[in-house]
């Protein structure tokens, strides 16, 4: 049976992965907090990838087949900006640099996917695709850029393949409570309508899919035997955050808001046809699939 190491092994993706990896492949997932909820059929390490020595040792006993490198020190936009730019930006790229390293050093044959962001872009104006160029002054996606550049410098390594896969928007019900959709749905639940108005009033298209159509791009580039250095994983349509909150609140039973809106904060679409071509990719669900899991576990 084929190993698979995941880093963020608790965070949302590597949940729904290791659901969909783990009667196929022998999973050890790594995570700073083993306070979550694990799943069964999975081995756990506590490792947040800050010591080099720790990984080494890992690798030693377990070398993978398949690395997803799906772990970061992330927050939502809003607070990214009041933090300090370097720490965490050094944080996120030495972590992924000893992962990377260590790899390297222990000449371990293996696919390695690295979980890149639609950030790396900037803020663009038009639909992206593989072929335009990564800039972007956020620390986040700095970080993922860099990376990136070091996985290319790395091709000379046979032994190594690498994908750097752009991640637009995506969530489910393993979702952090701290990012924008999980954010609505409590708001609304709460009647919180002075945060929704707030939301409304910036009135956020975008692009938008289901955790588990982007997870399920994961798990087919991993069984690809060839591997591409960079490829996006989308909807590739637009969604409206106020049809979100114009649904949530029908549900909820609580204040109206008026659709009409001339103004629209549109962010940039994410191209998916490599994705399609390359790896069949083929979304399933969409934002507002997620929307009614979420609906359905306030229920519960």
């Amino acid at each position: 049976m084929k190993k698979i190491l995941i880093t963020g092994a608790l965070g949302q993706d590597g949940i729904i992965l290791s659901k969909k990896l783990k009667n196929k492949f022998n999973i050890l997932g790594l995570s700073n907090n083993l306070n979550k909820k694990k799943i069964e059929g999975v081995n756990y390490i506590v490792n947040n990838l800050s010591s080099k020595k720790k990984i080494l040792r890992i690798f030693e006993k377990f070398k993978p087949d398949i690395v997803f490198h799906l772990a970061s020190k992330n927050n939502p936009y809003t607070k990214r900006k009041k933090e300090s730019f370097l720490i965490n930006y050094k944080f996120n790229y030495d972590c992924s640099k000893n992962l990377i390293d260590a790899i390297i050093e222990k000449k371990i044959n293996c696919k390695f996917i690295f979980a890149g962001s639609s950030l790396m872009f900037g803020n663009m104006k038009k639909k992206v695709n593989e072929k335009d160029v990564f800039k972007s002054d956020d620390y986040y996606a700095k970080y993922k850029i860099d990376v990136y550049k070091y996985l290319n410098t790395l091709k000379k390594h046979n032994f190594f393949q690498s994908t750097t896969a752009i991640l637009f928007n995506h969530d489910s019900i393993y979702r952090g409570k701290k990012f924008l959709i999980p954010k609505l749905i409590t708001a609304s639940s709460k009647k919180n309508y002075k945060y929704l108005k707030k939301i409304f009033e910036h009135n956020i298209s975008g692009d938008f899919s289901h955790a588990d159509d982007i997870c399920d791009g994961l798990y087919k580039l991993a069984l690809k035997k060839k591997m591409v250095s960079k490829i996006i994983l989308s909807s590739n349509k637009r969604s409206f955050i106020n049809d979100i909150i114009i649904k949530l609140n029908k549900k909820f039973k609580s204040q109206k808001f008026d659709r009409s809106k001339k103004n629209q904060n549109k962010k940039f679409l994410g191209s998916n046809s490599l994705a399609r071509k390359f790896i069949q990719y083929q979304p399933k669900k969409d934002i507002f699939d997620a929307v009614n899991e979420f609906n359905k576990k306030y229920k519960n």
